[in-house]
């Protein structure tokens, strides 16, 4: 089969990219607009194209028509840029990711199309996180922080109804909060919003900076390791007929935890690693002073993941463990490069000016 992955240069398409050339089942083409994350992965049956979906339709018409299978991960998954380019967030997140959906259609491929957790939205008391049964509730409309989670609820909606008018074999994927090496890049000290959790906690650990806690760190994540994400992955892959036009989450609701405990459980972890104390210094921060106006966060339950473990799928890295590994990779490979004075000022919507650790040849 050949598998066509968009967003292949990013963090889970990099690992995804990794583990199908390891297997060597597959032919597999990669295209995103940078091949960073893939330094130093290749093989005989991997080609990696340098393209974006917003704007290289020729490109796009002609990889998901050589395809059989097309595996979409483009997303601006970055917390700041939901309220700071909202339009452009939902341009990338909805309109463009239905244009590749349309494509599919038109050429008659299967589409997994990998959505997030955040379309569940707010937390209801007493609810869980079922794929099939479970309401979606986001903030009102002057929160722009949901036009994410927003845009996203509305693929999987279109997605779905051509499903079930028969114009499209998908599987949509929900992930919960994958972490793993090359999750994201750094962050210069005293950087506020950008990407995700872990990096701007691991940057603060590496440079002696303040730990931000946004809104004290009360709400809960569930981590799940980036190897047992792509497994989840492979498991959907070997299970064609059963994952046929299904919605899946994919989480470990065992690493349930608090951002607060998460932030003092990598302290911990830090201390471990490099036998050093930590000089950060935790500090309480409200949403709207990290991220901006428009901001909110939500609480989140775990995920219900009895649809995959229907299909053979367990989780078994706890929540230490996926820690360490994903830290002993920053710390490792920081210590190589001056990570943090380094900046990409022509990638700063893309990657939010985020700082990749490992260290690069001179050009």
């Amino acid at each position: 089969m050949k598998i066509a992955i968009l967003g292949a240069g990013g963090f889970v398409g990099s690992h995804m990219v990794e583990h199908l050339i390891a297997r060597g089942e597959h032919d597999v083409v990669g295209v995103d607009v940078t091949d960073e994350k893939l330094e130093g992965i290749s093989g005989r049956n991997f080609k990696f194209l340098e393209g974006d979906i917003s704007g290289e339709t020729p490109l796009m018409d002609k990889v998901i028509r050589e395809s059989d299978l097309v595996v979409d991960l483009v997303a601006y998954a970055n917390p700041s840029l939901y309220v700071s380019s909202p339009l452009e967030v939902f341009e990338l997140n909805f309109i463009q990711n239905l244009r590749v959906a349309k494509i599919c259609m038109q050429h008659r491929k299967k589409l997994i199309q990998y959505s997030s957790a955040e379309v569940y939205g707010k937390l209801e008391e007493g609810k869980h996180y079922t794929e099939d049964e479970s309401d979606s509730v986001f903030g009102p409309t002057h929160k722009q922080r949901w036009i994410y989670a927003a845009g996203k609820a509305l693929l999987e909606r279109v997605i779905y109804a051509h499903g079930a008018a028969g114009d499209l074999e998908y599987v949509i994927i929900r992930p919960f909060n994958f972490i793993g090496s090359r999750i994201d890049y750094l962050v210069s000290p005293g950087t506020m919003g950008g990407p995700r959790v872990f990096a701007h906690f691991m940057s603060a650990l590496l440079s002696g900076g303040p730990i931000h806690l946004v809104e004290g760190g009360r709400y809960h994540r569930a981590f799940l390791h980036i190897e047992e994400a792509t497994t989840a992955f492979q498991t959907i892959l070997d299970h064609p007929e059963q994952s046929r036009n299904q919605i899946f989450n994919i989480g470990n609701p065992n690493n349930n935890t608090t951002i607060r405990d998460m932030a003092y459980l990598m302290v911990d972890l830090y201390e471990e690693i490099t036998g050093e104390p930590a000089k950060s210094e935790i500090r309480d921060i409200t949403g709207e002073d990290f991220y901006g106006p428009g901001y909110e966060d939500s609480d989140r339950l775990p995920p219900d993941i009895s649809k995959l473990r229907l299909l053979g799928w367990t989780p078994k890295h706890n929540l230490r463990k996926t820690l360490r590994d994903t830290m002993e990779y920053y710390i490792n490979n920081a210590a190589e490069v001056e990570v943090l004075r380094r900046f990409l000022p022509d990638q700063t919507k893309r990657y939010g000016g985020f700082v990749d650790p490992r260290p690069r040849q001179a050009s």
